[in-house]
């Protein structure tokens, strides 16, 4: 439900562009602006500097771009840990011949180009509805691993770290979990799982070597926290940048030809995330002894 956007910093010449980048990217739009910051802004500016915006225009336009390469805070702005470690092993020219070498690595869900490259789409393509820039607030499939680890991939790209808040989130024998687990295979890009859960698990040790030590070659740190049921409401997928809830959470279930076959998965919102985030920090603080940490270099 988060999509990957590149957008070429020459469409700045253009003032609604913008507009686009301060209203239409971040945590609660279902986007994010990817860019390696300070080439981005150096050809923003740059282009900015050769339009034909009324100087009052320019100026705001500068000082944002010049706010952004200072601070370096925008929350609507980001560079991947798995793309900047691509951008460690290449030099580029300029923006054309990064977004080519890292289009290349992972497609980006949308490319917004004036000037086109790599079947881009611009300002008009947007007010038409175009469905690579749509981001519906809500998903509604079958209660498949398949279908919800395809919603729950685009989480995956945008942090190292993943809190699982479901009450019903087995450990053991969750064909979700592992499905997870073999997509990080491909782009080990998630470093850290947290499980909160109300279910216990019966040797959650024996079941971390026999159903994940001895599958996988990569696995991140893996930490269960037990909670009591009904501590919270709703189930999430949290990271810093993205967050997803399912009122029916993200466990597989058998298909029964019903309704329940289905479940609805919607964006959260960041007030949402960080209140549920803080709960589970402070459950953790308080009950340590409901904590269990996994991690291959135990095993070693």
């Amino acid at each position: 439900m988060y999509k990957e956007v590149a957008l070429d910093p020459e469409c700045l010449a253009e003032f609604h562009y913008y507009g686009l980048l301060k209203t239409d990217f971040g945590f609660e739009q279902g986007r994010y602006l990817v860019a390696p910051i300070k080439l981005w802004v150096k050809e923003a500016v740059n282009a900015v500097k050769h339009s034909d915006m009324p100087p009052i225009r320019q100026k705001s336009v500068k000082a944002y771009l010049n706010k952004l390469q200072r601070h370096n805070q925008e929350s609507h702005i980001v560079l991947p840990h798995d793309r900047a470690d691509i951008d460690r092993e290449h030099s580029y020219r300029d923006w054309r011949e990064w977004v080519v070498q890292q289009h290349q690595y992972r497609s980006f869900n949308a490319v917004i180009a004036e000037k086109g490259i790599l079947e881009s789409m611009n300002y008009d393509d947007i007010l038409e509805g175009d469905e690579r820039w749509d981001v519906s607030p809500t998903l509604w499939i079958d209660k498949t691993p398949d279908q919800i680890i395809s919603a729950i991939t685009p989480l995956l790209f945008l942090s190292e770290e993943l809190v699982i808040v479901d009450q019903f989130f087995h450990f053991a024998n969750n064909l979700v979990l592992q499905k997870l687990l073999y997509s990080l295979q491909v782009k080990p890009t998630i470093k850290k799982i947290l499980i909160v859960t109300s279910i216990e698990t019966a040797d959650p040790q024996v079941v971390f070597e026999q159903e994940f030590v001895s599958r996988f070659g990569y696995l991140p740190v893996i930490e269960i926290l037990t909670v009591p049921v009904r501590h919270f409401h709703d189930r999430y997928m949290i990271t810093e940048r993205a967050t997803i809830k399912a009122g029916h959470g993200f466990g597989f279930s058998p298909m029964r030809g019903t309704q329940a076959d289905r479940v609805s998965i919607s964006l959260c919102s960041e007030e949402e995330s960080d209140e549920t985030r803080r709960f589970v920090d402070q459950y953790l603080a308080d009950h340590p002894e409901h904590h269990i940490r996994f991690e291959l270099t135990e095993l070693e």
